[in-house]
């Protein structure tokens, strides 16, 4: 092979550039098509699926002097949510897969129970827990991920 050494390498470069260049676009990772400011909406919708809007039931007997139904630290139901002497109703949006805690206190300590309902709106499916307890009472009932579509 006779030539111009300087003019054998740059045709060698410029065939390797040619097989490197379709070979990078293969192998490199592709970026998202959709802009950033999109991806924050893709998290808020999974959020919004996994949120059930429910109606929570508790049912004291006796009466407790304070009550109380929280996920996550935001106050559901409390002892302002009374229909009826020892029955108490609000409506919420509560998260799956995640626990409802359940307090309770009363001025005595005889034996006293609690019973927490969760209806989902448009759904028969629902979940139901009875506690027991003395002068306190701090429980959880979870909410299975795999409660609801």
């Amino acid at each position: 092979m006779k030539g111009n050494p300087l003019l054998r390498i740059a045709v060698i470069l410029l065939l390797l550039a040619a097989v490197f260049w379709p070979v990078l676009k293969i192998t490199s990772p592709s970026k998202s098509s959709l802009p950033p400011s999109v991806a924050p909406a893709q998290t808020n919708s999974q959020t919004i699926s996994s949120a059930l809007s429910a109606t929570i039931l508790l049912h004291g007997a006796p009466v407790p002097a304070h009550c109380s139904v929280s996920q996550h630290g935001v106050l559901l139901l409390s002892e302002t949510n009374s229909i009826a002497p020892g029955e108490y109703r609000a409506s919420a949006a509560i998260t799956k897969g995640d626990d409802l805690l359940i307090t309770a206190s009363w001025n005595d300590e005889e034996p006293h129970a609690i019973r927490l309902e969760v209806l989902v709106h448009g759904y028969q499916a629902h979940l139901e827990k009875t506690y027991w307890a003395q002068s306190q009472l701090e429980d959880t009932l979870p909410v299975p991920e795999s409660f609801l579509p």
